[in-house]
């Protein structure tokens, strides 16, 4: 067989790390056995899919080198006339039909069906006449198209999961066309997985009762079966589901501290993070109401709150805090998959060369980030200084305030080899900042600690040492520990006694990369003027 695997997103914003491994598998299972990798766009859904969410989308999975073979992308909204023609056949066969009834008449069939203790199941309405149609087409009133699913036994075999079965009880006719006038997932799915010629799907577990609607209607459309797999769902450590909610809660929790603490209203954090005062009192007191990504980014700066401090969940998330999409990658797949002999670090190319559906697992994994971390530190150390630039400079593609962005390519191999052994590129570029700000705070607590304890030891000391170093014909990290060191000889100091002032002098905190290859980034005139400031600032 001729493998055709899809990946068909909505397009409601950046890529979640599920979606991810569910395209990650798709395009494994199809590398691996030779075969072609597709993506539609199922933006049928109008209210939520925009042309920015559909970049967004794009922008990750070829950030993750997840690129498909079809040139020109399907995208649901354009073939609506395609689904149309459809579903007009399908009503002239009498397969289909249109249903009037409203969301009270639901609700209604709903409670009855409660009360008898028994599932609700739509079937089409007897009680519904000719007359009475007319009459609602006349008033005007709108209507879905249902789909008439036979009663009887429905049966697959999931690739993974076994034989699957719906009893005839819970066969309902479903809706096709929704009353905008748009299909339902249930149809276009069908349609154009047969229009492309897919013939695995892979998708998560939240899928599996829909796939009798599918197999219903690709019976009655005389339309292949194709092989289905229903992967588990990824998890938190503590056992719920992963999911865009776990951001939001973190940051509704802080703010909250935030305002207790502070003792503000809701109406002072609206005004300091610029978003609407109704919105963010509807979201203090609803969890179930979630504020969208660039407001939560608002409300983060307010609060304190970093990127590093919240839990990624998209896969942007991942790119913004610096990770490798190929560790990114690496990781997710082992969330379902085990390529066996106990492997777990692997490249793209071997994990194409190993990926096979009778080793993707039945139970739901756990997302671990602190093994993500142990893999992408692991992976850093043995990056190439290549691609660790041009990953620096991708990462800071994407932050926009960061000072490094105007740094030349030499500046920035130095940034990492300064900071070795990081962890995320986030790591670097925190940590780097200051060399590109002259105009940076001295932390208090470093200063009483560093420079102003002991009668100001430390501002004597800064204060000899910058003569020292100014001295120092050829400004190189070697010979300016050789200078520093002798210097703090001659005075008996140990070097930290020496090197923490001139730290907290070039950066404002007690903490920096080695310091001598800090001040041969600087440059002779940037580390005196630095020094000359802190003297005058704190001295």
């Amino acid at each position: 067989m001729n493998v055709v695997t899809r990946f068909a997103p909505s397009p409601t914003g950046y890529l979640h790390v599920g979606g991810a491994r569910t395209a990650l598998f798709n395009w494994l299972l199809a590398r691996h056995t030779g075969g072609k990798y597709l993506l539609r766009i199922e933006d049928t859904d109008l209210a939520r899919s925009t042309e920015q969410a559909t970049s967004q989308l794009l922008d990750d999975l070829r950030w993750l080198g997840l690129n498909w073979d079809n040139a020109d992308l399907v995208f649901q909204s354009k073939r609506v006339d395609e689904y149309n023609r459809i579903i007009d056949e399908l009503l002239a066969r009498n397969l289909a039909y249109k249903a009037y009834d409203t969301r009270e008449d639901l609700d209604v069939m709903r409670r009855e069906a409660e009360k008898s203790k028994k599932q609700f199941v739509y079937r089409r309405r007897a009680d519904v006449t000719p007359d009475q149609i007319a009459k609602w087409e006349s008033e005007g009133r709108q209507h879905v198209v249902r789909f008439v699913m036979p009663v009887k036994e429905y049966r697959f075999t999931d690739e993974v999961l076994g034989e699957i079965v719906l009893p005839p009880e819970e066969a309902q006719d479903f809706v096709i066309r929704k009353a905008d006038g748009m299909p339902t997932y249930h149809f276009a799915v069908v349609i154009d997985d047969h229009a492309m010629g897919v013939t695995h799907v892979l998708r998560g577990q939240e899928h599996v009762k829909n796939t009798f609607n599918h197999i219903a209607l690709q019976e009655a459309l005389g339309y292949a079966r194709p092989k289905y797999v229903h992967l588990t769902t990824i998890q938190n450590p503590d056992g719920s589901k992963m999911g865009k909610r776990d951001r939001d809660k973190v940051i509704r929790q802080r703010a909250q501290e935030w305002l207790k603490n502070s003792k503000k209203a809701s109406t002072d954090l609206s005004a300091a993070c610029g978003v609407a005062v109704a919105t963010i009192s509807a979201w203090l007191k609803d969890s179930k109401k979630q504020l969208d990504l660039p407001e939560q980014e608002a409300v983060s700066r307010v609060i304190g709150l970093n990127p590093t401090d919240l839990p990624e969940i998209l896969v942007h998330d991942f790119r913004k805090n610096g990770y490798l999409p190929e560790v990114l990658l690496n990781f997710i797949a082992l969330l379902g998959w085990s390529p066996g002999e106990n492997r777990e670090q692997l490249s793209v190319e071997e994990m194409t060369q190993l990926f096979s559906l009778d080793r993707v697992g039945k139970s739901n994994p756990k997302f671990d980030r602190a093994k993500l971390i142990a893999f992408s530190t692991e992976a850093f150390a043995k990056t190439s200084e290549d691609r660790l630039l041009g990953a620096f400079k991708d990462y800071l593609s994407v932050i926009p305030d960061a000072p490094q962005r105007g740094a030349t390519d030499d500046q920035l191999r130095a940034l990492l080899r300064m900071k070795k052994g990081f962890r995320i590129l986030r790591d670097v570029d925190e940590a780097t900042r200051f060399f590109f700000s002259d105009d940076y705070p001295f932390d208090p607590g470093a200063v009483e600690k560093v420079l102003r304890k002991n009668d100001s030891e430390g501002l004597r000391v800064l204060k000899d040492v910058r003569d020292v170093i100014a001295n120092v014909t050829d400004w190189s990290h070697v010979p300016l520990e050789s200078a520093v060191k002798q210097y703090g000889e001659s005075k008996s100091l140990g070097l930290g006694k020496v090197a923490q002032p001139i730290r907290v002098a070039i950066s404002g905190t007690t903490v920096s990369p080695p310091i001598f290859e800090s001040l041969e980034f600087l440059g002779r005139e940037r580390t005196l003027a630095r020094i000359d400031r802190c003297l005058a600032t704190v001295g």
